[in-house]
């Protein structure tokens, strides 16, 4: 299924999770269901995986990190089936960005609130807050640079491989670094410290992650040149 495969997919995105997502996304053709119903049906799904993860005990976390990875594999099948039947949209690509971003609020708030309830130390609430904070900040940047570049879907703050080539050193690095920290990988991450009961440590990495993504973002955003603008 690699031709459903992007540039920008991690190491488990192309070998596990487009494999899964493509397999399915080839039945779905056959249907008449939409990218959009997708995108829908995809992000109530994540809202559970919040849900599961804001009640105590082990247990529902595993849950909630199980139906979260379960979640970031078919958040592919929108854009396959988009791409394939050539219903690519700007509304199907604002509803993508803003749907993976609604599940990882959920999940990541579910999450401290969960580990809130587990040990009574409000400082998972404050990262919990945090997390959302840097994810909600980095999403109103990604559909500022989505709108600004006159595109349908956001892939890279640097827009497409030429204008990344053509940009200084320092701006590549930070290119790299900022797709580096959008990968989806990290969920299998997730569904690991769920079984070790080591999910603080996610939850700490994704509060400063989600922050430090919506400081690169901004950065970016506001070093990009007039010529890359949609004008």
């Amino acid at each position: 299924m690699d031709e459903f495969a992007k540039d920008t997919d991690g190491f488990f995105a192309r070998h596990f999770d487009r494999k899964i997502s493509g397999a399915i996304s080839q039945q779905l053709l056959k249907t008449p269901v939409t990218p959009n119903q997708i995108t829908v049906a995809v992000t109530l799904l994540g809202v559970g995986a919040g849900y599961w993860m804001a009640q105590p005990g082990m247990l529902p976390k595993v849950e909630g990190a199980l139906l979260f990875l379960l979640t970031s594999i078919l958040d592919g099948c929108d854009g396959e089936i988009a791409r394939a039947k050539k219903m690519t949209s700007k509304l199907g690509g604002w509803l993508d960005l803003w749907g993976d971003n609604v599940v990882h609020v959920c999940v990541f708030y579910g999450l401290g609130v969960g580990l809130y309830k587990d040990t009574g130390n409000p400082t998972y609430i404050t990262l919990g807050q945090m997390a959302v904070l840097g994810t909600l900040v980095a999403a109103s940047l990604a559909s500022f640079q989505t709108w600004r570049k006159g595109r349908s879907s956001f892939v890279s703050v640097a827009g497409d491989s030429a204008e990344a080539a053509n940009a200084p050193e320092w701006r590549r690095q930070l290119i790299r670094l900022s797709d580096a920290l959008a990968r989806r990988d990290f969920v299998y991450g997730v569904v690991v410290l769920s079984f070790v009961n080591r999910l603080e440590w996610f939850l700490w990495a994704c509060a400063i992650g989600s922050v430090a993504y919506a400081c690169v973002l901004g950065v970016l955003c506001l070093f990009t040149r007039p010529s890359e603008s949609r004008l």
